[in-house]
């Protein structure tokens, strides 16, 4: 899931001031006239932290799980890190399966070497949507894959689609979801929160969803990773759609001292915030929280060795926080929630955020 930036902050300022004029006649909306769907929810377990993700998802009552994620390697051939192998095949996995649908993620990253990624690479995708033959190779190590685990589906998760290959793409998602439904298996389809990839109409078949974060983040000063007026933005950008996809939110947070930035799960931040005594404000327009701290405060996230007593600007999100921007998305017409990711959110957020999605 990339951090890259989504949306032009040339008008972020001006999108900020007007959110609580947008989501005050957020009901006058032409995109709007309808009934809210019931939305149904997902989650993301990442292979860097699988254990507080494992126990979260335990916990939360969340209906579906993605395995994140299947790469590929220097001969653009699909594979699992070992990590991600033990566990597609381990207990815990199975101990969700009875109650959770679990889904494999699979991203365009390009493993080349030892420390040497290609990440989101869109020449890759250039080179699997070339041909009939090499779709039809990417088809079958994507249908090899689904039935190497106990997966209920894929997830596809390309990014930076040229234009000549993005109809290419969805031709093949399309064939790829009608492949994977004679077997039973569903096919998830995630988009970037770009104008240029909501503008046409979408094949039947795949469920859509779509990235609606780090609208401010490693790329960016300091703000939420979503607010209402960018949300509305992405509903407006949908609008074209005979039906709006899912929606993806995005937990924890970032700090930003200078051209530094960390990015923070929740748990962190709150430790931080704790620490260091911070007076936490909730941001109008967003609902995130705000607070300041510097570097060698208690319970700060940066390393000892690298504290120079430089202040801090952090926003992030709670439950409270997601349960909001999740209840806009539904006024908004999006047909599902799905959060990235688990792994450092306190279980009272979690409880908070899924209490209105079932």
């Amino acid at each position: 899931m990339s951090s890259s930036m989504y949306v032009s902050l040339h008008h972020a300022g001006a999108r900020a001031a007007r959110a609580f004029v947008c989501l005050s006649f957020v009901c006058l909306s032409p995109v709007l006239l309808h009934a809210s769907p019931a939305l149904a929810s997902a989650a993301w377990l990442v292979e860097w932290d699988m254990a507080n993700g494992f126990r979260e998802a335990q916990a939360a009552n969340i209906s579906d799980v993605m395995l994140f994620a299947a790469k590929f390697d220097a001969q653009d051939s699909l594979f699992l890190s070992e990590p991600l192998q033990r566990a597609a095949s381990g207990p815990e996995v199975k101990a969700l399966i009875p109650n959770r649908k679990v889904y494999l993620t699979v991203v365009n990253d390009r493993v080349e070497g030892p420390n040497k990624v290609s990440l989101k690479d869109p020449a890759l995708i250039t080179r699997l949507m070339a041909t009939s033959e090499s779709r039809a190779r990417h088809r079958n190590q994507l249908l090899a894959l689904l039935d190497a685990g106990p997966f209920a589906g894929l997830e596809l998760d390309y990014e930076r689609v040229s234009n000549e290959d993005w109809p290419k793409l969805l031709a093949f998602t399309q064939d790829l979801s009608a492949k994977m439904a004679s077997k039973g298996k569903h096919l998830r389809f995630l988009l970037e929160p770009k104008n240029k990839y909501l503008q046409g109409s979408m094949p039947d078949g795949p469920e859509y969803v779509l990235m609606a974060y780090n609208l401010y983040g490693g790329h960016s000063g300091p703000g939420p990773k979503t607010d209402g007026a960018f949300l509305l933005q992405l509903a407006e950008w949908c609008a074209r759609m005979p039906r709006k996809p899912g929606l993806a939110l995005a937990s924890g947070g970032f700090a930003w001292s200078g051209e530094k930035v960390i990015s923070l799960t929740e748990a962190k931040a709150t430790a931080w915030a704790e620490g260091s005594k911070a007076q936490v404000a909730r941001m109008p327009g967003s609902r995130a929280l705000r607070f300041l701290a510097a570097d060698n405060a208690p319970g700060s996230p940066v390393p000892v060795k690298n504290r120079t007593e430089a202040q801090f600007e952090v926003w992030y999100a709670d439950g409270d926080t997601l349960a909001y921007w999740a209840a806009t998305g539904r006024k908004l017409g999006f047909t599902s929630v799905s959060l990235w990711r688990f792994g450092g959110n306190a279980e009272s957020s979690l409880q908070t955020f899924t209490r209105d999605l079932q």
